[in-house]
């Protein structure tokens, strides 16, 4: 009887599983719905909040795990089960927004579902659409978002590619494993609790369906992938990941305009 080498598929979705127009091409969904029916589990591990996965989840017809926040939380798609969570203690939170302040980035803050900013302009105005347009409070102090203050998965700055690159390593020498520190897109450097990212969240997903990591195969473009990269049995790099990324995986496929995630699923886990 042939088994197959793989049981678990994780993949960060914008810049990876999505295509610049941050859509599923057919290709990458009949590759998705294929392992589905052959019973791999699937899961999408993203920035985005859980109430933004829908392009994905409303492919399958059962109950698939998402990771989010950059992994301080996983839920499974239809039933909304909560699997995992880690928030960000407030005082280090305060830090980062302080921070971001002194240098006048535009920041969001997610405390759950709730979205907050401390401004609105062009670029808090365009993550508030790109979050399917969540009411987003401004606030100018931390301590002004209540009853939230134990709830706040994330903080996140927007500015310039160049100052995220910077500032990504001067942020993750500043806290010292206080937080982690991760760009998930260029314009985006964001801070989390040091017991969330996408590889943690991955293990404890594979605890609880029994997979083990030499079971798992990951796909990623970001540096906020890397922790679940390095975790899976078996990683891959996007064509449009940057060249330590690249570096670091097993096998580099296609970019994600170019269908690599399912040209990469096609070759090491259907074929």
């Amino acid at each position: 009887m042939f088994t197959m080498k793989y049981k678990l598929i994780a993949t960060d979705m914008d810049g990876t599983l999505l295509n610049g127009e941050s859509q599923l091409s057919e290709r990458t969904k009949s590759a998705i719905l294929r392992c589905v029916d052959a019973g791999i589990t699937f899961v999408a591990a993203t920035g985005r909040p859980f109430r933004n996965i829908d392009i994905v989840n409303d492919l399958f017809d059962v109950d698939m795990p998402f990771i989010v926040f950059n992994g301080a939380e996983a839920y499974m798609g239809k039933s909304k089960k909560l699997l995992f969570k880690s928030f960000l203690e407030f005082d280090l939170a305060k830090e980062a927004f302080e921070i971001g302040q002194r240098h006048n980035f535009s920041q969001i803050v997610w405390t759950g579902q709730l979205l907050w900013a401390n401004r609105t302009d062009d670029k808090t105005l365009h993550y508030q659409s790109f979050s399917l347009g969540i009411d987003m409070p401004v606030i100018s102090d931390l301590a002004e978002i209540g009853d939230n203050i134990n709830n706040i998965s994330k903080v996140l700055w927007i500015a310039d590619p160049e100052v995220v690159t910077k500032l990504r390593l001067e942020m993750i020498e500043h806290f010292e494993g206080k937080l982690n520190c991760f760009s998930s897109m260029p314009i985006f450097l964001e801070f989390v609790s040091p017991k969330a990212s996408k590889g943690l969240a991955l293990a404890e997903v594979g605890k609880i369906l029994g997979i083990d990591r030499s079971e798992m195969i990951a796909f990623g473009d970001a540096y906020n992938d890397v922790p679940m990269l390095e975790y899976a049995g078996f990683s891959v790099a996007m064509e449009n990941a940057p060249d330590d990324i690249r570096q670091m995986c097993d096998h580099i496929t296609e970019s994600n305009d170019n269908d690599g995630v399912a040209l990469a699923i096609e070759r090491f886990v259907l074929s």
